[in-house]
C-alpha cells in the first residue's frame, strides 16, 4: 500500500506523465502488480456488461458521503475498512453464481478489500473477483453515467484534493450532494 501511495506521489509532483490519464493508467499497472490474484476490469468492460444485463454484483467501496455525492448505477456501498467476512455477511446471499465487480475513486481500496474478500465469496459461490481499473475517477472522467439518491448526476466526490487532481473535470467536484 506504502508503495502505491509513493508512487502515486511521485506522479502528481513530476512531469513525466503529463495527463491524469496517462496517471491514471501508471496507477492502474502499479495495482494489478500489487493485486494478481483479482481480475482487474475495464470501466469499457463494466459499461458493456451492464449494457448486457450481465449477471453480476457491483460494489461501491467508499465511504457513506463520497457515495451520497454519485456512484455507478446498481452499486451496493461496503466499508473500505469491512473484513471478508463483513463482505460476505453484505453480499453473500446475492454473490453466488454471480461475478462480483469492487470499485472506489482509483482502484487502491476497491482492490484491497477484493483481495481480502476473494477466497470467502467465491467459497460462497461467487464467480469472479474484479477492480474496476481507474475506479469512478476513471468512470466519469470518460463521462460515463453517476447517480445519487436524487437521480442523474454529474458530481463525483475527489477523495481530497491531492487524490481529486485526477478528477478531469474539475467544475464536477463536489464534497456533498
Amino acid at each position: 500500500m506504502f508503495r502505491i501511495i509513493s508512487i502515486f506521489i511521485a506522479l502528481l509532483f513530476t512531469s513525466s506523465c503529463s495527463s491524469d490519464d496517462k496517471k491514471l493508467d501508471t496507477l492502474e499497472a502499479e495495482l494489478q502488480s500489487s493485486y494478481p490474484n483479482i481480475g482487474h476490469l475495464s470501466t469499457a468492460q463494466l459499461s458493456q456488461w451492464s449494457a448486457d444485463k450481465r449477471d453480476l454484483v457491483l460494489i461501491d467501496v467508499r465511504e457513506q458521503d463520497e457515495y451520497a455525492v454519485s456512484h455507478i448505477d446498481g452499486a451496493l456501498r461496503i466499508d473500505p475498512k469491512a473484513s471478508a467476512s463483513e463482505v460476505a455477511e453484505h453480499i453473500g446471499s446475492i454473490a453466488s453464481g454471480k461475478d462480483v465487480i469492487f470499485y472506489c475513486s482509483v482502484g487502491v481500496r476497491s482492490s484491497q478489500l477484493a483481495d481480502r474478500a476473494k477466497d470467502v465469496l467465491q467459497a460462497m459461490g461467487a464467480g469472479d473477483i474484479y477492480n474496476v481499473s481507474g475506479g469512478i475517477f476513471a468512470w466519469h472522467n470518460e463521462k460515463r453515467a453517476l447517480i445519487n439518491g436524487t437521480g442523474d448526476t454529474q458530481m463525483v466526490h475527489p477523495y481530497d484534493g491531492t487524490w481529486g487532481k485526477l478528477v478531469n473535470r474539475q467544475e464536477y467536484v463536489s464534497y456533498k450532494p
